[in-house]
């Protein structure tokens, strides 16, 4: 599993292909950034554990997804915990300054 398959699913819409020169002036916050990966973080969640349920439930052929959708939720999750780590990491940066 590479970790450019889930670039996509965390990535506002418009940004998926790279394309950072799409920036308007006014158009998203970072707060609607912020929840929208959020979001997608916890749909893949509820993906995996729906997956792993019906593999559960005796669905043979889904055992693989199961465990592609389980391994896609856990990168998504390790990613964000990396991400709230990294900015809790520069406010505390932030706060030590002297001024």
């Amino acid at each position: 599993m590479e970790i450019q398959a889930l670039i996509p699913a965390l990535l506002p819409q418009g940004l998926e292909n790279g394309n950072t020169n799409i920036v308007q002036k006014g158009t998203e916050s970072f707060q609607d950034i912020l929840t929208q990966a959020v979001s997608k973080v916890d749909t893949l969640q509820k993906d995996a554990e729906l997956k792993a349920y019906q593999t559960a439930m005796g669905d043979a052929g889904s055992f693989h997804q199961a465990v592609i959708a389980s391994e896609k939720a856990m990168l998504a999750l390790q990613l964000t915990v990396q991400a709230q780590n990294k900015v809790v990491e520069a406010y505390q940066e932030v706060m030590r300054m002297q001024i």
